[in-house]
């Protein structure tokens, strides 16, 4: 993973290209080193999109204090408040019947249901009760093969942001960027680490070909490793694979697996709005637009509550 994000690893920007590309630079960071946080918001109350834009930026700072200011900012953004309900004491969990063999018993009732009147036995007839724990995992997967970039990147960090403020006690977390390849930010079950995942999607590069197939197998791999009640997998795309097979029935994999596919659509272009949609009902979730940064915690709010 490491050699892929180093080849993936985005430009410094210096103060001065930051000074010409954002007008509220200047007030947002005075000095060298310098993040005005008073500045910033004053900047989100008026313009949250400009905002996000520029905070984002100063995320790929030249100037490694600002880096630093910026992105432990991005870590901690108070974009939404947490799931609500209340939480299963810590630990807890409960058997559940599944169509995996990965329990410790097999479900004779429910496989034999399965098979109903086929003359022959198939592997998805075998159901199994084990240990499942009543949490969430959710998986984010972040389309980087050229969309991570201004609008897109900050609507990724704001959206893994509002995702890790989401957490409780028994969650889990994973990120996976994609394009031509999928890398694993974080891995499911090694603990929410909103500042590890901001630091990693900020040194993303966009660029490369969509192979949006390989990515929902990916998030799929991820959710094999898990034993939580409900599982999601969040994907940030334009939905537009461009060297990729149809990725349907990897969303359909996805539901067959216990877990449920939603899209926040990138681009507001009717072939991607239709792509994400169709993505989205393959694996029984919904589609919601992300076509600002400022939208990112009300669409997490809508798909996952």
């Amino acid at each position: 993973m490491a050699e892929l994000l180093d080849e993936r690893q985005a430009r410094r920007t210096g103060r001065d290209e930051l000074d010409r590309a954002h007008p509220e630079f200047q007030q947002v960071s005075p000095q060298l080193g310098e993040l005005d946080e008073e500045a910033l918001a004053d900047l989100a109350g008026r313009d949250p999109d400009q905002a996000a834009r520029l905070l984002t930026a100063l995320g790929r700072a030249f100037d490694p204090g600002l880096r630093r200011a910026a992105r432990a900012l991005a870590a901690r953004l108070p974009v939404t408040a947490p799931r609500t309900g209340v939480p299963d004491r810590s630990g807890s969990r409960r058997v559940v019947t599944r169509r995996d063999p990965t329990g410790s018993d097999v479900d004779l009732d429910a496989t034999l249901a399965a098979r109903g009147a086929e003359p022959h036995w198939r592997a998805e007839h075998l159901h199994t009760r084990g240990w499942r724990a009543t949490g969430r995992a959710c998986v984010l997967v972040v389309d980087a093969s050229g969309s991570v970039a201004g609008d897109e990147l900050a609507a990724a960090v704001l959206t893994a942001s509002a995702l890790a403020q989401r957490m409780r006690p028994g969650d889990e977390l994973a990120v996976v960027a994609f394009w031509s390849t999928a890398v694993v930010l974080q891995p499911l079950g090694a603990g929410v680490r909103p500042d590890v995942v901001i630091d990693r999607l900020f040194d993303l590069k966009g660029g490369g070909t969509t192979n949006l197939d390989l990515a929902l197998r990916t998030a799929g791999q991820q959710l094999a490793r898990t034993r939580t009640a409900a599982r999601d997998v969040l994907l940030l795309s334009d939905g537009m694979p461009t060297d990729s097979p149809d990725p349907r029935p990897a969303a359909a994999a996805l539901v067959r697996a216990g877990a449920r596919l939603s899209v926040l659509g990138l681009s507001a272009a009717p072939e991607s709005v239709e792509n994400c949609t169709a993505l989205a009902a393959a694996g029984g979730g919904r589609a919601a637009a992300l076509h600002r940064p400022s939208q990112a915690p009300a669409a997490v709010r809508a798909l996952l509550d």
